[in-house]
């Protein structure tokens, strides 16, 4: 039971259009945390020059770096489902 609680358990994903332009919602950011909200977000930008993917930390559901709109949504989703 304790290597399950550092599983991924908490998934939040929000598509969405980088720049509008692109249509079919190609970019993307994921949240993925375990029993403790630690994880990761996997952010995926999809533009007409190519497709560029970061990754920013979390810590007891908190990020120390800036999170977009789009990130900040993920990462809700994310805890929410902490509550079920």
């Amino acid at each position: 039971n304790k290597r399950f609680a550092k599983a991924f358990q908490r998934i939040g994903l929000v598509k969405y259009d980088a720049y509008q332009q692109m249509g079919g919602l190609l970019s993307f950011s994921l949240a993925l945390l375990d029993e403790d909200n630690n994880g990761l977000i996997l952010n995926s930008v999809h533009s007409s020059e190519g497709c560029y993917s970061y990754t920013k930390a979390v810590q007891k559901g908190v990020c120390e770096l800036d999170l977009g709109k789009e990130e900040a949504q993920a990462l809700e989703k994310a805890m929410d489902e902490s509550k079920i």
